[in-house]
């Protein structure tokens, strides 16, 4: 771990308008993270697993099966949540991102990240 996983969460702060990326656990502890703004990571490790708790809830509610990505558009940019694992990838952009870009390389990138794990 360490390196490889510092390496494949920087290559992603290298698609246009992403600026900050996480992998947390589900206990909401920031296991590696990189950003390219000061970010609060442990305030947003914790923001991060509640939401995905609450996202696999309603999913489960409905019997969609697992949750692989969730997505939330704000007015200034976008949050991709992406379970990895046991774990989860979080990555922050702002609005001049290409939301399918983004979700593109979060789904090529799993098994890189998997193997640096």
């Amino acid at each position: 771990m360490g390196k490889d996983l510092n390496k494949v969460l920087d290559n992603f702060l290298k698609i246009n308008g992403v600026n900050a990326v996480a992998l947390v656990g589900r206990d909401g502890f920031v296991i590696e993270s990189v950003a390219s703004d000061t970010v609060d990571m442990e305030a947003l490790g914790a923001m991060v697993a509640t939401a995905i708790g609450t996202s696999e809830s309603l999913g489960g509610e409905f019997n969609l099966g697992g949750m692989t990505q969730y997505l939330a558009e704000f007015d200034h940019g976008k949050v991709i949540i992406a379970t990895i694992g046991d774990d989860i990838l979080a990555l922050f952009t702002d609005a001049t991102a290409v939301i399918g870009g983004v979700r593109f390389a979060v789904k090529r990138g799993v098994d890189e990240l998997l193997n640096a794990m």
